[in-house]
């Protein structure tokens, strides 16, 4: 039987994820430098408020507080011992949000391979097999894996979540900057065969989110749909980030967002949303236009 989400997915009608958590909770505030999973444990109030209101701006599914819910990610903060309670609170404050689908967020382990780093590759395997196993035991509907920046280690994350959960929707996003010779991630990989590997590797959907703003992310666009068949998912940045002596603040113009990501989704993008700096209000301002 397919997942009910995955038959969503491959619909005409785009729909709408939320958009970015950890800059509501830093303007909620969470402290510079603290995981925003640690809120899960100590203030789940406010990360509920948050989820409540992507509900109420329209977004139809929820990404719950798990980006950095991984072993690798908590310990440096001491919470790794405490991965299954995050995980599980975490989807719990989603569904008590009136979310319509939970998608378990995974973010990337933050270490990398060798000659950057010292990552190991079956670690990652463990980390994020591990990681998806209590958000399949929560009952989440799909999964997201986001915000990747080494093609490699997204797709260890896309294997690992398919062998704990085969058949459950996986979407999988990386994160790229525009250059003069086009779209690449941190570690070099291009666009269009880095989305074309993870669909072959059977992601439900492929796409981009964070690092972009919305004009740039449009262009993408065009790129992303060119180059695979899959569902194509997209959350760009509400601009960029600026240092202010009251905190970084992003300050791009609702309407210019709300604008590029429609023409997104008329275009064919199947699934989107906000990531950095966008709040409930441009989910609000999105859905009305998509609506119309």
């Amino acid at each position: 039987m397919i997942p009910p989400l995955a038959l969503r997915l491959h619909q005409d009608r785009p729909l709408l994820l939320d958009g970015g958590l950890g800059t509501q909770l830093i303007a909620a505030g969470l402290e510079a430098g603290q995981p925003p999973e640690r809120w899960v444990l100590e203030h789940p109030d406010r990360v509920l408020a948050v989820h409540r209101a992507y509900v109420a701006a329209g977004s139809e599914l929820i990404h719950p507080c798990t980006f950095g819910a991984n072993r690798l990610r908590l310990r440096p903060f001491g919470l790794e011992e405490r991965l299954v309670e995050i995980n599980t609170r975490a989807v719990a404050l989603a569904r008590q949000a009136g979310a319509r689908w939970v998608v378990g967020d995974i973010g990337p382990t933050g270490e990398y391979l060798p000659p950057v780093g010292r990552a190991d590759p079956d670690v990652w395997r463990e980390t994020f097999e591990e990681q998806a196993a209590v958000l399949l035991a929560c009952g989440v509907d799909g999964f997201h894996i986001e915000t990747m920046s080494d093609l490699r280690e997204a797709r260890v994350a896309l294997e690992a979540v398919q062998l704990v959960a085969p058949g459950h929707p996986v979407m999988v996003s990386m994160t790229f900057d525009r250059k003069r010779r086009g779209f690449f991630t941190v570690m070099g990989d291009r666009l269009a065969p880095s989305l074309q590997a993870l669909a072959a590797d059977g992601a439900t959907a492929v796409g981009a989110n964070c690092s972009i703003t919305s004009p740039d992310m449009r262009a993408l666009a065009t790129e992303a749909l060119a180059a695979v068949e899959v569902p194509v998912v997209l959350q760009p940045n509400a601009g960029q980030p600026r240092v202010t002596p009251d905190g970084v603040v992003y300050d791009q113009d609702v309407a210019e967002f709300v604008r590029d990501v429609a023409a997104m989704a008329v275009a064919g993008v199947r699934v989107v949303g906000g990531c950095c700096g966008s709040d409930p209000g441009f989910i609000a301002a999105l859905r009305a236009a998509l609506d119309a």
